[in-house]
């Protein structure tokens, strides 16, 4: 299991996922402010909330997760996570996420959807959505999947 005492508070459990997944697969966590100076190290690094750009509305864009691999992701790899345990909005929220992932970002990105709380039809409406920068949407089993075949 991770320590999570150095690395703030994680406020749900597919974060905490993606987190530990990292760890395992030899990714260190850096501070926001210190990962752009890391990627120097040629090592395999991530953060959370990083500050990517500027939304739609021009707002401050931050990623749920980014990393670096010096051969896997050399130009960095997003992985936004979307929980939904029960019904709520974060389905109604997905546009907005495709409108900055297409529009406002430069970089690859995945989207990590679970939960099972979001309707019916959300998913294979953001699996529609995969071209030029969002480059895959999972749940939980698929990127575990994904991660076992050596992509991250």
């Amino acid at each position: 299991m991770i320590d999570l005492s150095d690395i703030g508070h994680i406020s749900n459990c597919l974060e905490k996922f993606v987190q530990e997944t990292l760890y395992k697969k030899k990714y260190k966590f850096v501070s926001p402010n210190r990962f752009k100076a890391s990627l120097y190290l040629r090592q395999p690094v991530y953060t959370r909330n990083y500050n990517i750009g500027q939304t739609i509305y021009d707002t401050t864009l931050e990623a749920s997760f980014i990393l670096f691999h010096p051969t896997k992701w050399p130009k960095c790899l997003v992985v936004e996570t979307k929980w939904q345990e029960t019904s709520g909005s974060v389905d109604e929220k997905l546009p907005y996420l495709v409108s900055n992932i297409q529009k406002k970002q430069n970089f690859k990105t995945v989207v990590l959807l679970d939960g099972g709380g979001y309707r019916k039809g959300a998913e294979k409406w953001l699996q529609s959505e995969i071209g030029k920068k969002l480059i895959h949407v999972f749940n939980r089993n698929k990127f575990e999947r994904w991660i076992s075949e050596g992509n991250i």
